[in-house]
């Protein structure tokens, strides 16, 4: 009996052996099932994440359509209004006889420029244009050298003339008087082969003649959009400027001495010394990309001024939000990922697909709420729309609001991060590479946790 008894406990005990081995090999195939379901997950959100940079670069090419179009309209506005100004003058041009030699343009011995400018939005469109009204007063003193050198058989000095060159004839408001030696002259508008489009006087040799300076003065009234612009062709040149701009730009090679800018405008003042240009008193030529060449001006190197443009900064920033749209749906599918691992509720690729489309009009909210109202609120009223969408989403499909909303905490705090580093210009680099190494630090000790070889 005792035998028979221990014979059925070793056969019971051999089916049970048998049977462990039987379920051991189903079992590791099941485990390495679900590992390669993990790395066909991982696999088909790198693809997702990939496929949806085709959308991105729609987006991104749409915000420099728009751009375009923006600029399409500021030069309408300056066809019907009045283009960028450049004020040179007034210079005293005696020509050469037919042959003889080139032009000689002899420059004052002193200018000084003072003005107020008034800027006002222009409506074309969504677009707003920026022109201005400037009033300009023009003073100072011509000191010629000996018109003796200038003898009757190379120049014919009974033809000249003084010129004030202008950029945009259609900027003038009023005709233009010059104050010469107590004696005036109303200019005329006029083609010059170095200056272009000119106003000009000819004035008689003899008040040119003194060797004491002769004083000048000439009123400006002048319409123009963008810019405005000065040559220093004066010995001493100073410009004083009053506006009530409050976005001005300080453009060229000389910026100005002082400035104050607040909320009601700027003021600016710029001083040149003949010392501080590369061409002197006497010029034959006017060179508009600063040609290498004797008794020359160069114009593109020696003008200085303010741009009053409105900055259309919308369409830059929105440019730099979306070159991190790829860095916005990895991190979101990876923090989706990871949530979807932890809490073991599979999440169908397409809905990832849904996720990342969300994140994607973003971008478009951003683009076209920037057109109407300032970037910070449109930038505020898309984030916002976007993280409650997606958190909402994750909380009908996890059925953990807690979850969801600690998902949504953190692409809130992603969509801070990434507005913080758009204000940043000196700084950006820097804390973009902080703010990057903080993130992957945080995805590789999460991803400490995710058993990645087993269930």
């Amino acid at each position: 009996m005792t035998t028979e008894m221990n014979v059925q406990e070793q056969e019971k005990m051999m089916g049970q052996e048998s049977q462990k081995q039987n379920v051991n090999p189903k079992s590791q195939g099941w485990e390495m099932s679900k590992s390669a379901r993990l790395g066909w997950k991982i696999f088909l959100i790198g693809v997702l994440s990939v496929l949806l940079l085709i959308p991105q670069q729609i987006i991104l090419h749409v915000v420099n359509e728009r751009n375009a179009t923006s600029r399409e309209a500021e030069e309408d506005v300056e066809r019907m209004w009045s283009a960028s100004q450049r004020v040179i003058g007034p210079v005293v041009r005696i020509p050469a006889k037919k042959g003889n030699a080139a032009d000689v343009y002899l420059l004052p011995e002193e200018l000084r420029v003072t003005g107020d400018v008034k800027t006002e939005n222009r409506h074309r469109g969504n677009f707003d244009v920026t022109v201005y009204t400037a009033d300009l007063s023009l003073d100072g003193s011509l000191q010629l050298p000996n018109l003796s050198e200038y003898v009757d058989s190379v120049y014919d000095l009974s033809k000249a003339e003084v010129l004030i060159s202008l950029s945009d004839f259609r900027g003038l408001s009023e005709n233009v008087v010059l104050h010469l030696n107590g004696h005036e002259y109303t200019m005329k508008s006029d083609k010059d082969e170095e200056l272009g489009s000119v106003l000009c006087c000819r004035v008689p040799v003899g008040e040119l003649r003194d060797t004491a300076p002769v004083p000048y003065s000439v009123r400006l009234p002048l319409k123009g959009s963008e810019s405005l612009m000065f040559l220093p062709i004066g010995n001493s040149t100073s410009v004083e400027l009053t506006s009530n701009c409050v976005t001005p730009s300080f453009q060229g090679n000389f910026l100005p001495e002082q400035r104050t800018v607040s909320d009601s405008g700027f003021t600016a003042t710029w001083k040149v010394l003949a010392l501080n240009r590369d061409f002197g008193q006497a010029v034959t030529r006017w060179c508009e990309y600063g040609d290498a060449i004797s008794h020359g001006v160069s114009m593109e190197h020696s003008e200085f001024g303010v741009m009053m443009k409105v900055p259309v900064m919308q369409y830059q920033q929105t440019t730099r939000t979306v070159k991190y749209a790829y860095l916005f749906i990895f991190l979101t599918f990876a923090t989706v990922f990871f949530v979807e691992y932890r809490r073991q509720t599979p999440i169908h690729p397409v809905q990832y697909l849904l996720i990342g489309t969300a994140l994607l009009i973003f971008y478009a909210l951003l683009l076209s709420f920037s057109e109407h109202i300032p970037f910070l609120w449109s930038y505020v009223i898309a984030m916002l729309m976007t993280v409650v969408l997606i958190t909402g989403y994750l909380a009908g499909i996890l059925k953990i609001r807690k979850t969801a909303l600690l998902v949504g905490a953190l692409l809130l705090a992603l969509y801070i991060f990434l507005y913080v580093l758009l204000q940043l210009e000196t700084y950006a680099l820097l804390f973009g590479s902080l703010g990057l190494f903080v993130i992957l630090a945080v995805l590789m000790f999460v991803s400490l946790k995710v058993r990645w070889y087993r269930s």
